[in-house]
Order: C-alpha cells, then sequence, then structure tokens
C-alpha cells in the first residue's frame, strides 16, 4: 500500500514537471516548426517577442552582399498581436543583406502589429494574405516578390508604407485598405489584375512608374493630399470612377486599354504628354470641368 501510494506521488509530479515543460506557443515554437518544415498555425495569441525570419537557418549566397534562407513551412496567423517586430529581411553592420524565401503560404489575417513589419526583399511563392490587419508602425514591402494572389484588402497602414519596386505575379487586392502615412508604389509590377478601389490616402501617395498589366481599379478611392501617377503604363482597362483627390497627375502616362474618369471630384487633374490608345470622352471631360473651375 505504501508502495502504491509513492508511485502515485512520483506520476503526480512527472505529470506537473511535464505540464510545466511542454513547449507553449510562443515565438519559440513557431521557430521549432519552421525549423522541422512543419506548417504554423496560430489563432487568437499575443505573440509578445519579435519575430525574425531571417535567424531561422543558415543564409546562403545569392549574389555579392546579399545571402537568402528558405523557409519551406506554410505560416498562417489568424486574429494576433505582434508586440514587437516581424522581420524578413535584415542589414548586417558591414552593408551586407540577408532576405527570405516563403515557399509556403503566408498569412495574417486580421491580426495587429504594434511595430515594424520589414518584408523587403522577400520572396513569396505561394498565396499572400494580410486581410483585414492593422500595422501601427511603418510596414516594408519594398522590392518584395509575390508570385500568387496577394490580398491586402481592409488593412490599415498608420505609419509609412513601403511598396516600391514590388513584383506581383497574380491578382493584387487592396481594395477598402486606409493609408495614414507617406504611400509609394513607385515603379512597381502588377502583371495581373489590380484592385485598389475605396482605398483612402491620408498622405502623398506615389505611384509614379507602376506598370499595371493587368485591368486596373482605383474606383471610389479618396485622396486627401497628392497623388501622383506620372510615367505609368496601363496596359488593359483603367478605372477611376467616383474618385476624390485634391490634386492628381498622370503625366506622361500611357493608356493602352478603355479608360474612365466618371464622376471624379478633384481640384486638380493633369495628363501632361500623356498617350490614350482610345481617345476617351470622359479623360476630356474631365480635363474640359477642371479646367473651368480654376
Amino acid at each position: 500500500m505504501k508502495y502504491i501510494y509513492i508511485s502515485m506521488v512520483f506520476a503526480i509530479i512527472q505529470l506537473s514537471c511535464a505540464t510545466q515543460n511542454s513547449p507553449s506557443k510562443d515565438d519559440s515554437s513557431i521557430y521549432d516548426l519552421m525549423k522541422r518544415n512543419q506548417s504554423v498555425y496560430m489563432e487568437n495569441q499575443t505573440i509578445d517577442d519579435g519575430i525574425d525570419f531571417t535567424s531561422i537557418s543558415n543564409a546562403h549566397p545569392i549574389s555579392e552582399g546579399i545571402s537568402q534562407i528558405k523557409i519551406q513551412s506554410g505560416i498562417t496567423f489568424k486574429n494576433c498581436v505582434f508586440n514587437k517586430s516581424v522581420l524578413a529581411f535584415k542589414k548586417l553592420e558591414n552593408g551586407n543583406m540577408i532576405l527570405t524565401a516563403f515557399l509556403g503560404n503566408v498569412s495574417f489575417i486580421d491580426c495587429i502589429f504594434k511595430e515594424e513589419v520589414n518584408f523587403r526583399g522577400s520572396s513569396i511563392y505561394g498565396r499572400v494574405d494580410f486581410t483585414g490587419s492593422t500595422f501601427n508602425s511603418d510596414a516594408n514591402f519594398e522590392d518584395f516578390n509575390c508570385h500568387e494572389n496577394a490580398f491586402y484588402n481592409q488593412c490599415t497602414f498608420e505609419g509609412t508604407s513601403r511598396f516600391q519596386n514590388a513584383y506581383f505575379n497574380q491578382n493584387a487586392n487592396f481594395m477598402n485598405a486606409e493609408f495614414y502615412g507617406i504611400t509609394s508604389f513607385q515603379s512597381s509590377l502588377f502583371n495581373s489584375e489590380l484592385q485598389f478601389s475605396a482605398i483612402k490616402c491620408v498622405k502623398y501617395a506615389d505611384f509614379t512608374l507602376i506598370d499595371c498589366r493587368g485591368k486596373t481599379f482605383f474606383n471610389y478611392a479618396e485622396f486627401k493630399e497628392k497623388a501622383d501617377f506620372s510615367h505609368a503604363i496601363f496596359n488593359q482597362d483603367f478605372q477611376f470612377v467616383s474618385t476624390v483627390s485634391q490634386n492628381t497627375r498622370f503625366d506622361a502616362c500611357r493608356f493602352l486599354g478603355d479608360t474612365r474618369f466618371n464622376e471624379t471630384e478633384m481640384s486638380s487633374l493633369t495628363f501632361s504628354e500623356s498617350y490614350f490608345l482610345f481617345q476617351s470622352l470622359e479623360v476630356l471631360d474631365a480635363n474640359r470641368k477642371l479646367t473651368q473651375r480654376k
């Protein structure tokens, strides 16, 4: 009887220790899953420590001064809060850079990022989904390569948003996104349909030199300050219907599809040296009405 009692006590102690030492859903378990190439799925969690994807494994050189690590795991965070930075890019003290390639899907759905988010130079070969997420600080997707559909619809960008030189191979959806800081998509290439309808840009929005290969929509967008689309190329239909802006430039642009500027409300709209493959009466009317307002 004494032996049974001692055995029971020992079993309880073992169970207690196992419970205390079991991995929790924090950043360390995230790293462990990615190192084992297993999928990461977290929901309704608060992540207190920063996440640095560049530290998952050893980086391999891809060009002079640039290395890259590859992550095979699919990554999904849903309704999570990140209290520290989320980084997929690192610049070392010697000036060398480490980039990250994600071979699976990357999703941060309805998440809140309290500090910097940096995916500069990242390549994502699966689907990208940031639907409904809020960026309290700067968001950097400069030189970003997205090979499947990308979803940023209903996102809120409270800091500076950098998407310069980004490449979107499939559809890119930013519908109903709100940009409260300076926003730049300069020189980005959109290989398929681009959806920016009902976006809101509070500060300067830079869309200069963008190359849109599919249909492009900016219907019901609102630009509080200057929006610049100069030197952009729209290879298919372009719609800027019921859009509100103070100062918008489309100088030296090429419109190669059906172009619509119906019911726009703007204080200034310019098309200096722009080319229209199809003469659009809507564009000519917009210019005429705006000239009369001055």
